[in-house]
């Protein structure tokens, strides 16, 4: 009859190594995949009306909470380009005519800088949350840092060898980093 004990009970909890992970909010745009640590994303909210964003600006405002809340292209911030969309709305009509009827609901991820700072970024569809090994970041190289179409990332990260990879976004850049300008 083998005896139990807690010293036996602590080994065999030690021998069984924890991954170290993080949790993460990730969505996709434009067909990449993107994260932010879950302790920067404060809330997701359905996408109500924003207000000033009219002349591809890529800023506006909306309300959240009775309060002012900016509102940040994060498309034209990450992938350096023109606005090709209004994000004045905060629903929007599909371009297919399968269902003419049919509205799409937009979604506000609102983040807290470093400084405390609050910024909505519209996304297309509700984000997930997913726990992701420490082992699965990579730093991105400096030639893709300064040549590479995506701005505002501080890391590449790998899941498995069966999933695409994502980007790990960098809040502090979304928030600071200046605006394209447009002739």
């Amino acid at each position: 009859m083998a005896v139990f004990s807690p010293l036996t009970s602590r080994r065999r909890s030690t021998a069984r190594q924890a991954k170290a992970t993080q949790q993460l909010i990730v969505f996709r745009l434009e067909n990449e995949g993107f994260a932010l640590p879950i302790r920067v994303v404060q809330k997701v909210i359905p996408m109500s009306q924003v207000y000033g964003a009219s002349g591809g600006a890529g800023v506006g405002i909306t309300l959240y909470q009775d309060q002012e809340l900016i509102v940040i292209d994060v498309k034209r911030r990450i992938f350096r380009e023109a606005p090709i969309q209004d994000f004045s709305g905060g629903n929007l009509r599909p371009q297919s005519t399968e269902q003419p009827g049919e509205v799409l609901e937009r979604y506000l991820l609102i983040i807290q800088d470093s400084q405390g700072k609050l910024v909505g970024l519209p996304i297309d569809a509700p984000p997930s949350l997913q726990r992701v090994s420490e082992s699965a970041f990579s730093p991105l190289t400096s030639d893709y840092i300064n040549e590479g179409n995506i701005r505002c990332v501080s890391a590449l990260i790998i899941p498995n060898n069966d999933e695409p990879p994502l980007f790990l976004l960098n809040p502090n850049q979304l928030v600071h980093s200046q605006p394209l300008l447009t002739n």
